[in-house]
């Protein structure tokens, strides 16, 4: 990625690794989710300015009749299944550029359509192991953190009965049980997630092997070198975490330097052109929405490049560890020296005497 540095194929690269992450994706929807809401809670907590030239927000849901529920419950269903069906599409994309950024680290070669095209079989036989995984993982979600979340609901309505001045500590003892359990469960499923990447993944990329037979060959080796696999899975969550707080520090620096200075020339921009008359304050509002798509693209190839780097040293770190145990993991990273045939090269013999010269004498 950095030698020698080329910009595209830096950012081609770490896209296709940042894809591979799960928090990658939840930074790509969560973040602008939050910008809507915040933009919208804006406009309903300004009456007469931002509120659609509304004196009062419109009343949510002040009444609804019988077909209005019904409506409501089909129009609820579709975006559950769209929701869902964008979900396992996400989660075959996820699989298949796992094996592409690991065929990309193993064979250092930066054809990202090749080495996604060599992958197609294998890529379903991981999908369905890591759908059904995700399954267990929310059934046991629901079956444990579930009945806190009903707790804390009650909860929370009785307290939003009593007024502003309820007793807030009811409300906190049912918050963190859930939370408690809901933090577990997560560092369970993100233990998961590095053992199905790191461990059963490579022996489904090089032999094909079976989800049977990559998960035997993790257990043999959990067996015989437990020590190693925790502290490099312990040693995985650390450095990325430090590398990732690193680099999101420095692009959180970048970004409010430029936001500043953003706001500085909107600022000048605003006092020069915002009394000029409609046209110019047109022109200022295209500027100013420029200006914030401008920030916005950062901001997303920040992240990428982020998690994206992030992303190419765990799976490098992760063949290097797995490919010291795992033989035909191990010679594609560092090729073993092809054995030169011996030949023996016998002694040349003494020259024979000449013709007209008498034998020797023993």
């Amino acid at each position: 990625m950095a030698a020698p540095f080329r910009p595209g194929f830096f950012l081609k690269i770490a896209l296709v690794a940042a894809l591979t992450q799960p928090g990658f994706y939840s930074v790509i929807v969560s973040y602008p989710m939050q910008g809507v809401q915040m933009a919208a809670g804006a406009a309903i907590r300004r009456p007469g300015h931002m509120n659609f030239g509304l004196a009062n927000p419109i009343p949510v849901f002040p009444g609804v009749s019988g077909a209005a529920g019904a409506a409501m419950f089909v129009v609820f269903a579709i975006m559950l299944l769209l929701g869902l069906l964008v979900w396992v599409l996400a989660t075959y994309l996820f699989c298949r550029l796992r094996f592409t950024l690991f065929d990309l680290v193993v064979y250092r070669r930066g054809k990202v359509h090749e080495a996604w095209a060599k992958y197609g079989r294998q890529t379903w036989r991981y999908f369905g192991m890591v759908l059904l995984a995700s399954l267990v993982f929310l059934v046991l979600l629901a079956a444990t953190a579930g009945p806190f979340l009903v707790q804390m609901l009650k909860t929370a309505a009785r307290a939003g009965a009593q007024g502003p001045g309820a007793n807030p500590f009811p409300m906190l003892g049912a918050m963190l049980p859930f939370i408690g359990i809901c933090l577990l469960l997560g560092l369970v499923w993100m233990l998961t997630d590095a053992i199905l990447q790191d461990f059963v993944l490579p022996p489904i990329a090089i032999e094909d092997a079976s989800i049977e037979g990559s998960f035997g060959r993790f257990l043999g080796l959990l067996r015989e070198d437990f020590g190693s696999v925790v502290v490099y899975l312990l040693l995985r969550f650390v450095v990325a975490l430090g590398i990732s707080w690193t680099l999101m520090t420095v692009v959180f620096l970048a970004l409010a330097v430029g936001g500043m200075g953003g706001l500085a020339v909107g600022f000048g921009l605003y006092r020069a052109m915002w009394h000029g008359g409609v046209g110019l304050q047109i022109v200022f509002v295209a500027i100013v929405a420029a200006m914030a798509l401008v920030l916005i693209a950062v901001c997303l190839l920040g992240m990428t490049a982020v998690y994206g780097t992030v992303a190419v040293f765990k799976q490098s770190y992760a063949a290097y560890f797995f490919g010291s145990r795992y033989p035909g993991l191990g010679d594609l990273l560092e090729p073993p020296e092809e054995d030169l045939v011996a030949v023996r090269v016998e002694p040349p013999l003494p020259p024979l005497p000449s013709l007209n010269e008498p034998p020797p004498v023993w």
